[in-house]
């Protein structure tokens, strides 16, 4: 892993039962206890689901970086919706869908949890900001 703050979601077990530990840069796994972190997977704090992972994993990356000053960016993202009957497709239906289906993450066991050492990204997708724009074409 890259960063030596770097705390990962790391799936364990067979494709049909999949767990998920919370790992960080230095091999340890989060015991969930307080700040508790220990070289034995045995130890790890087990979730069955990921978005319960993730959001642990988001807990300890608040606590390690509030505080720091920081900036905020935007960046524009195209959605496309293509249906027979794409005209009958509700927003909130689409709205619905993205936040569901969608998922936005940074590699940071790969590139770290920021451009710099000591730096962290997130990214939030902001579903009520969806617009539908202006056609350029009427087919896909």
């Amino acid at each position: 892993m890259k960063g030596k703050d770097t705390v990962t979601v790391r799936f364990i077990g067979a494709d049909h039962a999949r767990r998920y530990c919370l790992q960080r840069a230095d091999y340890k796994f989060w015991t969930g206890d307080g700040d508790g972190w220990d070289a034995a997977l045995d130890n790890a704090k087990v979730f069955y689901d990921l978005d319960a992972a993730a959001q642990a994993c988001a807990a300890i990356q608040y606590r390690q970086y509030r505080g720091k000053p920081l900036r905020t960016f935007k960046v524009e993202l195209a959605v496309t919706l293509v249906a027979d009957a794409v005209e009958d497709i509700s927003r909130e239906a689409l709205v619905k869908y993205i936040a569901q289906a969608l998922r936005i993450e940074v590699l940071n066991t790969v590139h770290g949890d920021g451009p710099v050492e000591g730096s962290f990204v997130r990214a939030r997708l902001m579903l009520k900001t969806l617009e539908e724009t202006r056609r350029y074409r009427r087919k896909f």
